[in-house]
C-alpha cells in the first residue's frame, strides 16, 4: 500500500476513532502491503469498510475487509446487528464492472430493508464478475424487491434479478466483497 501508519490513520480517522494501525512486513523490513487498522467499535469498522473497499487510494485499488484472523462475535439476530445472510438471497445479474456492494445496498436500501449485499470477484483478476447478491430478511420483502426494481438501471445497466439457486452460488475460486461483517478491526 506504501502508506504509512501516520497516513492510514488519518485516511480512516473520517470514518470514526482509529484505535491502531499495524503495517504489516517482511522478517526483512519490507511492506508486505496490507495493514490492520482497529476501530473503536464495530460500526466504525463498518463504516471503513462501506467508504472503502475497492476503492483507489493513493494510485492503487484498495481492499478493506473484516480481518479473518480475528474470532467473530455470534450475529445478534436485531435491527441493528443484521444477519450475514438469509435464505432470501438475490442475484444479481448484469453489473457495471463499477458496482460495489455498497452501491447495491444503497440501491435496494432507497425501498427496501436488505440484511447484506456483495458484488463477486474475479479471483485471478481482481475484478467485477458482473453479479451479486441481496439478502432479505423475508421471502416477501425478497419478492417485492424483484417486482420493483428487476430492469431498473444502476449505474447505467438494467439489473437482472432472481432468487438465488442456493445460499452460497459461488465457486470457491472467486472472492467475494461482502458489504455486512460483525468484527470491529478491518483489514485494509
Amino acid at each position: 500500500m506504501g502508506l504509512g501508519r501516520h497516513k492510514i490513520k488519518n485516511l480512516f480517522a473520517p470514518c470514526g476513532t482509529v484505535v491502531d494501525v499495524e503495517i504489516i512486513k517482511h522478517k526483512g523490513g519490507k511492506n508486505r502491503n496490507f495493514a490492520f487498522v482497529t476501530m473503536a467499535s464495530p460500526e466504525e469498522a463498518q463504516a471503513a469498510v462501506n467508504q472503502f473497499d475497492t476503492q483507489e487510494v493513493s494510485g492503487r485499488i484498495i481492499r478493506v475487509e473484516f480481518a479473518k484472523k480475528f474470532k467473530k462475535p455470534r450475529p445478534q439476530r436485531s435491527a441493528s446487528a443484521p444477519a450475514r445472510e438469509t435464505q432470501h438471497n438475490l442475484y444479481v445479474s448484469n453489473l457495471s464492472w463499477k458496482v460495489r456492494s455498497t452501491h447495491l445496498r444503497e440501491f435496494f436500501s432507497a425501498n427496501f430493508n436488505p440484511v447484506s449485499s456483495k458484488v463477486v470477484f474475479e479471483s485471478n483478476k481482481g475484478r467485477s464478475a458482473g453479479y451479486g447478491f441481496v439478502s432479505f430478511a423475508t421471502k416477501e420483502e425478497a419478492e417485492a424487491a424483484i417486482s420493483s426494481l428487476d430492469g431498473k438501471e444502476l449505474m447505467g445497466r438494467p439489473l437482472r434479478l432472481k432468487f438465488s439457486q442456493k445460499n452460497d452460488d459461488v465457486s470457491e475460486s472467486n472472492k467475494e466483497e461482502e458489504d455486512v461483517s460483525e468484527d470491529q478491526s478491518a483489514e485494509s
